[in-house]
């Protein structure tokens, strides 16, 4: 069966705890509702019971879930002209972003990081692996201060039917970026090889031509009527994606799963992971549709 024809979202989720952490995924979300003239559901998890009911009304605290819903409200003051739905409940937060992202049929989730370290690694938490692992919808990790609308893609891809979905989500969501798909490949025993650098080069362009082969049998590259650069290297594509970011001003990179509920194969596995702590760059997670 052919998937439906992939088109910018008309509602998405915001998944904010409503600290500073939260504030980047905040303006990437209303830049993005903006643009799409979509409805922006904000989802904020209290966890917790409410406590302090049998106190005097003067020795309780403010309700939680009024003092959150004032809080999304004064967030979103410069946003007013967005059509914004507010979901406040005492519930564990992964499991209340899935089920109000499935009961009001929103079509994207974006969400900040637990911890940004100066000059190290992004601590993603645990609420954001666990909507990496189960979420049905392609997941946005905001790391970087929005400015304007991505216009630099890099679709890392070990070119599977995951990689093919990350590629053609990006094509829809943003049909103005320039795409570039990034492929890395292995040459084993190089230093038993007499002329390593002839064998790299071999194999660089096998690389390449396989790469030509996966955009042509991607349909939604083909119905988009757009070109896709590509960059072929070998060598970890972890610490090759760190350089290139150095060198190229990427705004995100996004990548694939197989859809089999948590991340898999050559690419995604740990390797995922690593990436997504790792890059100092939004990142774009989708998952490959049930067959």
């Amino acid at each position: 069966m052919q998937d439906h024809p992939l088109m910018v979202p008309k509602k998405i989720l915001l998944a904010t705890d409503l600290s500073c952490r939260s504030d980047r995924a905040l303006d990437r979300a209303t830049i993005l509702a903006n643009h799409w003239n979509a409805q922006l559901v904000v989802v904020h998890a209290l966890q917790g019971s409410i406590e302090g009911e049998d106190l005097p009304s003067w020795r309780r605290k403010a309700d939680p879930r009024r003092a959150a819903w004032q809080r999304v409200q004064q967030d979103l003051r410069d946003a007013n002209q967005l059509d914004v739905q507010i979901v406040v409940e005492d519930a564990e937060p992964s499991a209340l972003v899935l089920s109000t992202a499935e009961r009001l049929g929103c079509e994207l989730i974006i969400t900040g990081v637990a911890r940004d370290e100066t000059l190290g690694r992004i601590i993603l938490g645990t609420t954001v692996e666990r909507l990496l692992h189960k979420s049905a919808v392609p997941l946005l990790v905001v790391k970087r201060r929005p400015r304007a609308l991505y216009r630099e893609v890099m679709v890392a891809s070990d070119l599977s039917e995951g990689s093919r979905r990350a590629l053609e989500v990006a094509l829809a969501l943003l049909p103005a970026a320039h795409v570039n798909l990034f492929h890395s490949f292995d040459v084993p025993f190089r230093g038993l090889m007499s002329n390593p650098a002839a064998v790299r080069e071999a194999k660089r362009d096998d690389a390449l031509m396989e790469c030509r082969a996966f955009l042509a049998a991607t349909p939604g590259l083909a119905q988009s009527g757009r070109s896709v650069g590509m960059q072929c290297e070998s060598g970890s594509v972890e610490s090759l994606l760190l350089e290139l970011l150095q060198t190229r001003d990427i705004d995100l990179v996004a990548m694939g799963t197989q859809g089999r509920g948590y991340l898999s194969g050559r690419l995604l596995g740990s390797v995922a992971l690593n990436l997504l702590n790792s890059l100092p760059v939004d990142m774009l997670v989708t998952r490959s549709p049930r067959t």
